[in-house]
């Protein structure tokens, strides 16, 4: 057989002769990333002489065949293109690439890799969809030595700034047992480092999400001794994030990455500024010492205004004490939050001062020093998980739970909704990092990324957890170049 020069061109495959009565042909139009592969091919790039596609570019002395007839073709046109499909088959790997590829093209369409790497001029390899799928496969070859006090020292100090904070979230807003808060810092993080597609995101519980958490175990719990279950409190915690997760996880399966331009920007700042409010005033209440009595007219489960009306009645029961430390650490905290940023500019350094973590540490050994549990002051007291043991996998989405699954779903739909626009102004507001090099942030892959974080850490009951710009921004700028200080800030919770 040879490549079929030498034969005679039947009548419906001669070529064109070039002439003064041939037309002329448009210039191509420029191609996009839309641009379907084999419809430009075919539409724009017959013309004499091999196609700008390479291998797959029709002559025009070739007609345009289906690939669907390719198990009818004759032994004559097959002897025709021997010496060319011999040279393709060395390039493939394969005994026959014209079958290979009309298996592949029969089971699935050609996707954005297989084009651009085409385009690019390359193979589009196994290794290149893994990576694509699980980007620490990208990011750990190219992990260096020189970048592990950076990742170290960021995570260090992510951890004195957010966890104590956490605890608050869980035991405040969630009404969870704190540890929980922690769940959310040890196994999110390094579920998003193996999957997410920004380098320094840092994924953590959020304000907004742990108080719509709260909502649903009030909720669900009513009023009564449920109120002291921890264990089932814990339970509804995990099975609104696991929603919230799942909800998440589909949408990036389902490739549902460009609703992150649908909802605008100041509906999200509207929206948060309605949580921070409802917040505040769901914090009064502990801050002048008015909990006990809130428990027992059961005003925590009401709304804000049932909350203002009854600090207005009760405000002479307000603790002194409590009132006393609460004005006196939010006062301190906005002092050196103000400090930092008047002296920012001329000392850049005093941005990671932790302050919040200082008016921790102080705090606790005033309460340690003066007693002030003894005296009506409220302590955390020991953090440890409800169910005795440190790790309790538990599977939210049991038929035991379709009560609580029921009560929570429209709240985790929120939950997912506002953790993933949140993540995604961080992801696009911190872009890629100069240090790892081919990880493109894909709105797709976060989509997943968060949705498994969230799914996992549900099985261990843990917050909702997304990405947030304050705290991704600080691991980025005191040192943190990978995923890898999310690993670190993993082991450190």
């Amino acid at each position: 057989s040879n490549d079929g020069d030498d034969a005679p061109a039947s009548p419906s495959t001669e070529a064109p002769q070039p002439g003064p009565s041939a037309p002329s042909r448009p210039p191509p139009p420029q191609h996009t990333e839309s641009t379907g592969l084999l419809h430009s091919v075919l539409r724009d790039n017959i013309n004499e002489g091999h196609g700008g596609h390479g291998t797959f570019s029709p002559r025009p002395s070739s007609p345009v065949t289906s690939f669907n007839s390719y198990e009818n073709d004759t032994a004559s046109n097959a002897s025709q293109r021997g010496g060319l499909d011999k040279v393709i088959n060395s390039i493939t790997g394969s005994e026959d690439w014209r079958k290979s590829w009309h298996k592949s093209v029969m089971s699935r369409s050609i996707t954005n890799s297989d084009r651009l790497a085409a385009e690019a001029g390359f193979k589009a390899n196994t290794r290149m969809y893994l990576s694509y799928y699980f980007p620490f496969l990208q990011w750990m070859p190219q992990y260096k030595w020189s970048y592990l006090k950076g990742d170290f020292v960021a995570s260090l100090t992510v951890a004195s700034v957010y966890l104590p904070m956490v605890l608050s979230l869980a035991e405040n807003l969630a009404h969870v047992p704190p540890i929980n808060g922690l769940y959310a810092y040890v196994i999110n993080p390094l579920i998003y480092a193996m999957l997410g597609s920004c380098p320094q995101m840092i994924v953590g519980p959020e304000a907004a999400g742990s108080l719509l958490v709260g909502t649903v175990v009030k909720s669900s719990l009513g009023t009564g001794d449920d109120d002291d279950d921890d264990v089932l409190q814990a339970q509804i915690c995990g099975i609104v994030a696991g929603m919230a997760g799942a909800t998440i996880l589909l949408a990036g399966i389902a490739r549902l990455g460009f609703l992150d331009s649908v909802l605008s920007r100041p509906f999200l700042r509207g929206f948060i500024s309605a949580i921070g409010f409802v917040i505040f005033v769901d914090q009064l209440i502990p801050e002048l010492g008015l909990s006990r009595y809130a428990d027992e007219q059961g005003v925590g489960h009401g709304s804000s205004v049932d909350k203002i009306d009854f600090m207005i009645k009760n405000l002479g029961r307000t603790h002194k004490l409590t009132f006393l430390v609460a004005a006196v650490s939010f006062t301190i905290m906005m002092v050196l939050r103000e400090m930092k940023k008047r002296l920012q500019p001329r000392y850049p350094g005093v941005a990671y001062l932790p302050d919040r973590f200082f008016v921790v540490v102080v705090s606790i050994i005033l309460s340690w020093q003066l007693s002030w549990e003894g005296k009506g002051v409220e302590v955390l007291g020991t953090v440890e998980a409800a169910s005795g043991h440190l790790f309790t996998f538990r599977w939210p989405f049991q038929l035991s739970h379709m009560k609580h699954i029921r009560e929570g779903m429209s709240t985790s739909f929120l939950i997912a909704l506002l953790g993933f626009f949140e993540s995604s102004v961080a992801a696009k507001s911190l872009g890629g990092s100069d240090s790892i090099q081919g990880m493109q942030l894909s709105p797709n892959r976060e989509l997943v990324a968060l949705g498994a974080a969230n799914v996992m850490g549900a099985c261990f009951m843990s917050l909702p957890a997304f990405g947030g710009y304050a705290r991704s921004k600080l691991n980025g700028s005191t040192g943190g170049k990978s995923p890898m200080s999310s690993v670190f800030l993993s082991g450190i919770a």
